[in-house]
């Protein structure tokens, strides 16, 4: 699928659905990825009127206004996210909105207390999950292929449950066929955001 049916494909649930967070958040990274910046903007803050402890939509929302000139208030957006990140224990977002304020010349917040701590803490075995830092590492692979192993080595088990919720949202809310190849694509992609996979 171009980035162009990505577009079009989302741009439709948003009109279908004006309050889906998801379709909101997929319409903005995918006009992010064509480079329409100015586009993007608006999707991530309507994701953030109806969920304002999205971690990721802040960053992406910080990234858009820097691309676009709007430098202060990129600082203001990564600034709140920071917090709202760390209040969560989202680490990944947290960190990348640190490094982007250090970007762009602002002070990082100084927060004195630790994340919140996932269930576990994951202090004795020295795992630390991609998404919160903390918790508990699975106990087995929860499917087959690279990206399973790569699951089970770097996703805690709270975070893994709370991505299972989140999947069967993204595939009732996208309307994925999973027989199709292109939908276990976009339904991949959507697991590795969520779980600060990378790519």
């Amino acid at each position: 699928m171009t980035t162009e049916e990505r577009i079009a494909q989302f741009q439709k649930m948003v009109e279908t659905d004006p309050n889906n967070e998801l379709a909101h958040f997929s319409l903005g990274s995918a006009l992010a990825d064509a480079g329409r910046w100015k586009d993007a903007g608006p999707c991530f803050q309507r994701v953030l009127a109806l969920n304002p402890n999205y971690s990721r939509a802040y960053l992406l929302l910080g990234r858009v206004q820097r691309e676009t000139g709007d430098k202060q208030y990129a600082i203001q957006t990564l600034t709140n996210g920071y917090r709202v990140a760390h209040k969560q224990g989202d680490l990944m977002p947290r960190n990348e909105m640190g490094e982007m304020l250090k970007e762009l010349g602002a002070a990082v917040p100084d927060l004195d207390s630790k994340p919140a701590p996932a269930a576990g803490g994951g202090k004795e075995t020295g795992f630390a999950c991609s998404r919160c830092g903390g918790g508990e590492p699975l106990k087995e692979r929860p499917f087959k292929g690279p990206l399973g192993e790569r699951v089970l080595a770097s996703v805690c088990q709270s975070c893994w449950k709370e991505w299972i919720g989140m999947g069967t949202k993204v595939i009732n809310e996208l309307r994925l066929p999973m027989h199709d190849p292109q939908a276990q694509e976009m339904f991949d992609r959507h697991m590795k955001e969520f779980l600060n996979l990378g790519d």
